[in-house]
């Protein structure tokens, strides 16, 4: 686990992490924003990926923090109807994740966590994307699974909804199954 990113976790936190999700970004070489009308696009992961340092909790509660001081700490409990914050909270993208997960594994138990992002915001590489597979991956972690990549992909894109984002999917299925060094057909 990368220094810096466990230091803070333990600085926030006064105990260590025991796992590490991480999500890349992406680039689509063919066909941007056509996915959504089912058409084929061919997307790559980038090395920029989201990273989360996480330890789980032994109730519903998730703690989350990001290394980027402008955002707001956020928590909220995991159930079975999770409201959202305000409109525009990037909190919101952590809770479409659990929400997700939650629906669809029946999962219960929350985490701390600590987010760091060299995913550029608003810039076209899919960092909500990322932060929101990389969340599922640590709400999987901490309730002692490991989804499949491909259903994991399609759940979250179905759960990005939950912010008011309708995509095709092609953000979410690079982001949970690239292979380093490929393209994908999606």
């Amino acid at each position: 686990m990368p220094h810096d990113l466990e230091a803070t976790f333990r600085e926030r936190y006064q105990t260590s992490p025991t796992h590490l999700s991480r999500a890349p970004g992406r680039v689509n070489l063919i066909g941007e924003h056509i996915d959504y009308a089912g058409l084929p696009v061919f997307p790559m992961a980038l090395q920029r990926e989201v990273r989360i340092a996480f330890r789980p909790r032994d109730d519903g509660i998730v703690l989350a923090a990001t290394s980027d001081e402008s955002y707001a700490p956020c928590h909220f409990e995991i159930g079975a109807v999770i409201e959202p914050f305000e409109d525009g909270d990037w909190g919101n993208y952590l809770k479409a994740a659990a929400q997700g997960m939650a629906t669809a594994y029946g999962v219960e138990r929350g985490f701390d966590a600590v987010i760091d992002s060299s995913v550029p915001v608003a810039a076209g590489l899919s960092s909500s994307s990322a932060l929101v597979i990389a969340t599922a991956l640590a709400a999987a972690g901490s309730n002692d699974f490991e989804p499949d990549p491909i259903e994991l992909a399609e759940l979250m894109a179905e759960a990005e909804q939950y912010v008011g984002t309708r995509g095709g999917g092609m953000d979410q299925a690079i982001s949970a199954g690239a292979r380093a060094g490929c393209a994908a057909r999606v």
